[in-house]
């Protein structure tokens, strides 16, 4: 008998037998993790062996995966592993095999942690893959072409002889074959690879390893672009090319990702309309506006987000349902409408939570953006718990050395910053905004926007652990002037990006807000407080600042009351102007309200208060629509 025959057959027994053994019991060690167990505890490198894993291909994906994640958990299989996962052929296999997903991450994340570049290693398989599959379609057109001109010879020269009657109708149906073959062969192409490639693309931009998902769509994007394309052509080409934007604009890519939403938007001239199914139409309204969220242009993400909700129905599969929501949820927030924010958010992660389980990555990102949420409506300390839990997850998935776990670390770490803020005690948010520079640096060049970010938060904290060491009399210079130097970094990558000079970019921010927002918006205040700072600290104008700062805090108090966070940094940057003035009267007086500031607010986290309490209960995509759209902001 075969023996991948006989494999397959025995992994299939011990799987039914353990489930009929195990049947209704509570014990977690089955027949089946005893077989599992048994197996990759004899593997290892010498010849027989080699002979055995040779045939792990062919058991059924469900088996495989588990013998493979057994397999992760043992250093010296590291090698062995490697060589199974980086098997196209296998991989696919299990990409295709939906349960397998959840595992593979892990897989991927222990590989990668050890040293083992499997996603690079995909990456350039594929990209091999895909060119010798693209040689031999040519090579196979060029026989093509070449026996149809022999065989239009063969005939003219029958014809001649007499022997057969020549006719048109010969050449027609001689071209309509080969016409026939080239179609086949170029559809072979298609299924076998520009699927799989799309499958794989997408599956690296989850696990975070975002320049090789890029390549890969890139790749099949190309590929698309060079064959005709009929409707359902054009079809796959739009779900290729958000996807390719999605990771694009995940990464701050931001003129590549240009690019690819002007393809996508001159596409989708060219498709019909009805043709085009309603949940890649949201999928790709939704990376729309990630984008335009990531560039800070918010009026456009929020318009797109808008479109991607009302293509919204009930079969709409929960995974883009759930990224819809989250993404228009974010939308709100920066345009400061909390109720429809909370009413998303709470529904996004609510769906997650049910359909994929408190472990997966999806219902981490619904706590990351419900984090996000609660520190803009001044929950800083129920933010701060909500991105421990987010953290645990991605960890839990990803392994420790991960971007999307550094972006993760850095969001905790300014949460922690906000909520830390009045104790001076920075030490959970250095510990965490360190690790995000540590990741960082490892997974993208000096020069990158999230790098930046990442140390711009560092920056942020340094300066205000030095200023109140020497608030104590501590003469710390050299922790303002690492601060410093953070700013600088931060501040040149992002005028490389969107090319404004400090100042006056507070300055246009502020005139542009106060046009669109009014002069009591949020983003308003936020952005005088930026400038206040600005004038204050740094360039000396003191008078400017006061001034700045006065109205910041008219704004803040307007908006959210007595006790609100950002009042802090307000009261704390009068405090400094009127000292450095020397007006101690105005300095007593505003050192008052910031004692009386600190009541209110310890008394409000003691009680935990929020004027926008979750949503537990679950809501129809009818139900959430008609709020988003009906309900006043």
């Amino acid at each position: 008998m075969n023996l991948k025959f006989l494999l397959s057959i025995v992994f299939h027994c011990y799987w039914t037998m353990a489930q009929l053994t195990t049947a209704g019991s509570g014990n977690r060690e089955t027949l089946y993790d005893r077989c599992l167990c048994c197996f990759v505890t004899n593997l290892n490198y010498n010849q027989s062996n080699l002979s055995r894993v040779q045939y792990l291909r062919y058991l059924p994906p469900g088996v495989l995966i588990d013998i493979y994640v057994m397999m992760s958990h043992r250093d010296d299989l590291k090698d062995m592993l490697f060589e199974q996962l980086s098997d196209l052929e296998i991989f696919e296999r299990l990409l295709r095999f939906d349960p397998a997903r959840q595992k593979l991450f892990c897989c991927l994340a222990t590989l990668m942690g050890k040293g083992k570049p499997l996603a690079t290693q995909l990456q350039q398989n594929f990209t091999l893959r895909f060119k010798q599959k693209e040689r031999h379609t040519l090579k196979t057109a060029s026989k093509l072409a070449t026996l149809a001109k022999a065989k239009l010879a063969l005939v003219t020269a029958c014809s001649k002889w007499g022997e057969r009657k020549h006719s048109q109708c010969d050449d027609d149906l001689l071209r309509q074959a080969d016409s026939v073959a080239l179609d086949d062969e170029k559809q072979n192409f298609g299924v076998d690879v520009i699927d799989f490639g799309l499958r794989l693309g997408s599956f690296l931009s989850e696990a975070g390893w975002l320049s090789q998902s890029i390549e890969i769509l890139s790749c099949v994007s190309l590929k698309l672009k060079t064959i005709e394309l009929d409707s359902k052509m054009k079809i796959i080409q739009l779900d290729c090319l958000q996807r390719l934007l999605h990771s694009e604009a995940a990464l701050s890519n931001f003129k590549s990702a240009e690019r690819t939403f002007n393809k996508i938007t001159n596409l989708l001239t060219e498709i019909a309309a009805e043709s085009i199914p309603k949940p890649l139409l949201a999928n790709t309204y939704t990376q729309f506006s990630e984008m335009y969220f990531a560039r800070n242009e918010y009026d456009y993400s929020h318009m797109w987000s808008a479109m991607a909700i009302q293509n919204l129905e009930e079969n709409t599969p929960e995974r883009i349902t759930i990224d819809v929501l989250r993404q228009a949820a974010k939308a709100c927030v920066v345009k400061r409408d909390f109720q429809r924010a909370n009413m998303l958010i709470c529904q996004a992660k609510q769906r997650a939570k049910n359909v994929f389980g408190c472990k997966h990555q999806k219902y981490a990102d619904t706590l990351l953006d419900y984090g996000f949420f609660l520190l803009n409506v001044d929950c800083a300390y129920q933010s701060v718990n909500v991105y421990i839990e987010a953290l645990d997850i991605k960890r839990y998935i990803f392994g420790n050395r991960n971007f999307h776990v550094a972006l993760a670390h850095e969001d905790l770490s300014y949460a922690y910053y906000v909520h830390e803020y009045s104790t001076g005690n920075f030490t959970c948010a250095s510990d965490h905004v360190e690790k995000a520079v540590d990741i960082m640096q490892d997974l993208v060049p000096s020069d990158h926007l999230k790098l930046a970010s990442a140390k711009r938060v560092k920056a942020l904290l340094l300066e205000e652990i030095a200023l109140d060491k020497m608030a104590e009399g501590a003469d710390d210079e050299g922790l303002l002037k690492q601060s410093e130097d953070l700013h600088k970094f931060a501040l040149q990558l992002s005028l490389e990006v969107f090319g404004e000079e400090a100042e006056r970019m507070h300055q246009k921010a502020i005139e542009i807000k106060t046009d669109l927002l009014g002069p009591y918006d949020y983003e308003v205040g936020l952005s005088i407080g930026h400038l206040a700072s600005l004038y204050n600290y740094q360039m000396k104008k003191y008078r400017e600042a006061e001034e700045l700062y006065l109205r910041s805090i008219q704004i803040s108090l307007r908006l959210f009351g007595s006790s609100y966070s950002g009042l802090e940094y307000d009261y704390l940057g009068l405090c400094h102007v009127y000292e450095t003035l020397r007006e101690y009267e105005k300095y007593l007086m505003y050192a008052h309200i910031l004692e009386n500031w600190q009541i209110l607010r310890s008394q409000n986290l003691t009680m935990n208060k929020s004027i926008y309490p979750a949503i537990s209960e679950e809501c129809s995509l009818e139900e959430i629509k008609w709020q988003f759209f009906n309900t006043q902001s």
